[in-house]
């Protein structure tokens, strides 16, 4: 064989040259990995992170991704808030079990490699990780040619946290007489966009569009790019100043999925639908075509994170999350429950 007829890895379309380029544009942006904990961060075969001094600690684990939501920022060619989403995807689920994120790892699969959006992009999941006050210990970024197309990418990661097993939350901390507290969530977050761009074809939506009822007259690709929220640091500061029995992260399934694994078979969940009203980004996708029941199945609905705790905590609880930034209420109660009786029921509608 002639060398002409030699195949190398760049010829394949894999370019290791730009990977390198990538990480070293990483090395000198990301802060998260700026902690005392850190032994050895991006760039190694494995991060290496001590372990906090924590009694009869346990380790919780998450692992999610940000959906067709990564279609949306294609289309608009804007990279950097899918990394926050993919952080809070499951720093928010292991935060709902009452444990305080340690570090994030990610993955990024792209068509071809181009080092400045993939710093992008992974600068994002390194603001999602300030956020949610971890660290991004490590990640791989792969280049899959003839899989995705050149300017296709996706992304996944997880997360890994802590917690003194004693001060879990859970479904065997949820009593009789419990509140629902709802957090306001900051859009429609990363769940739904199968559905949503589904909407967008439907009606010949543009992202560049003006979203209708949005105050700051912000576009449907605007509103849609808002980067979840992140719960973590208020929920832990939640937990030492309250006994939180349980935390519903509101995703995939919305309400009765998520609020439905917060309360044991014993009990129900009833969720008062008029203590908030909705951002204009959920009415706008009613009218597009979405049934009420659906609405409540498959989107959060303004409310991000649900917590679990007794009367006597409420207003403590309120006044915790109020001071770390968020919009808080009290949504629900939480009563016996009969044979035949959904885990999760209603009052009222939401005013769409």
């Amino acid at each position: 064989m002639s060398e002409e007829e030699r195949l190398t890895y760049r010829q394949a379309g894999v370019n290791v040259e730009a990977g390198n380029a990538a990480v070293h544009l990483l090395r000198e942006q990301l802060k998260s990995t700026h902690s005392p904990l850190v032994l050895e961060g991006i760039g190694g075969f494995g991060g290496v992170l001590r372990m906090p001094p924590v009694k009869d600690a346990v380790l919780v684990a998450g692992t999610d991704g940000v959906g067709t939501k990564v279609m949306i920022a294609q289309e608009l060619e804007r990279y950097d808030t899918l990394g926050i989403d993919l952080v809070a995807m499951s720093a928010n689920d292991v935060s709902a079990c009452g444990a305080v994120p340690l570090f994030f790892l990610d993955y990024l699969v792209v068509g071809t490699l181009v080092p400045e959006r993939v710093a992008e992009l992974v600068g994002g999941v390194d603001e999602g990780c300030l956020r949610a006050e971890c660290v991004l210990l490590g990640g791989e970024t792969a280049e899959h040619p003839g899989h995705f197309a050149p300017t296709d990418f996706d992304m996944a990661g997880f997360c890994v946290g802590i917690a003194s097993r004693s001060e879990l939350w859970g479904v065997a901390k949820v009593v009789d007489g419990d509140v629902l507290i709802g957090i306001d969530s900051t859009g429609v977050h990363a769940n739904g966009f199968s559905l949503v761009r589904a909407l967008l074809k439907r009606h010949g939506v543009r992202l560049t569009d003006v979203l209708p009822g949005d105050a700051q007259r912000r576009t449907v690709g605007e509103v849609l790019l808002t980067p979840t929220a992140i719960y973590s640091p208020v929920l832990h500061n939640l937990g030492h100043a309250c006994n939180v029995h349980a935390a519903a992260h509101i995703t995939g399934g919305g309400f009765p999925d998520n609020v439905g694994r917060a309360v044991p078979r014993s009990l129900a969940a009833t969720i008062d639908l008029e203590a908030w009203t909705p951002p204009p980004v959920f009415s706008w996708l009613a009218n597009l075509g979405v049934s009420h029941d659906e609405m409540l199945r498959t989107f959060n609905c303004g409310i991000g994170m649900v917590v679990l705790v007794s009367p006597s905590d409420q207003l403590t609880a309120l006044d915790v999350l109020q001071r770390g930034g968020h919009t808080a209420r009290i949504i629900g109660t939480v009563g016996a429950r009969t044979e035949d009786e959904a885990p999760v029921g209603y009052r009222g509608c939401l005013c769409l």
